[in-house]
């Protein structure tokens, strides 16, 4: 009987354990946000420094990863979680990389956006363009 107890209190013990560590962020598809998938439209404004909005105009989402930006003139690496949390790095064709970061929720999305390479960084709003998934 003690046996058993002891077995049993040890089981509860790591199943409690096991629960209360945190999920580990994941590459798995069921992680990315694919409820975002299709093609998006950025507006961008400059409000700190002297350079161009970065931001690509035109950005593609499929599977949760950002796939295009700027028809391929841009060169993309970013996701969407789940949740709509936006996540992108964009190196356009003369070097210059911008990052952005923010929160897509159905068919629009607002965030900021920076340049170490330029000094410079602002705004930018989205909306999926028409054709694009439905909303989650």
């Amino acid at each position: 009987m003690k046996v058993r107890t002891l077995l049993l209190a040890a089981a509860m013990a790591a199943a409690s354990a096991a629960q209360a560590q945190p999920a580990k962020p994941s590459d798995e598809p069921s992680a990315l946000g694919s409820g975002y998938d299709g093609a998006w439209s950025f507006e961008s404004t400059t409000t700190a420094g002297n350079c161009p909005t970065l931001v690509p105009v035109n950005v593609v989402v499929q599977g949760g990863r950002v796939i295009s930006a700027n028809s391929g003139a841009s060169s993309p690496w970013g996701y969407v979680e789940s949740d709509g949390t936006f996540a992108a790095k964009f190196t356009d064709p003369n070097g210059h990389v911008s990052r952005a970061t923010g929160h897509l929720a159905g068919t629009s999305g607002t965030g900021a956006w920076s340049s170490g390479s330029d000094y410079c960084g602002g705004a930018w709003r989205a909306h999926r363009d028409a054709g694009g998934k439905a909303a989650r």
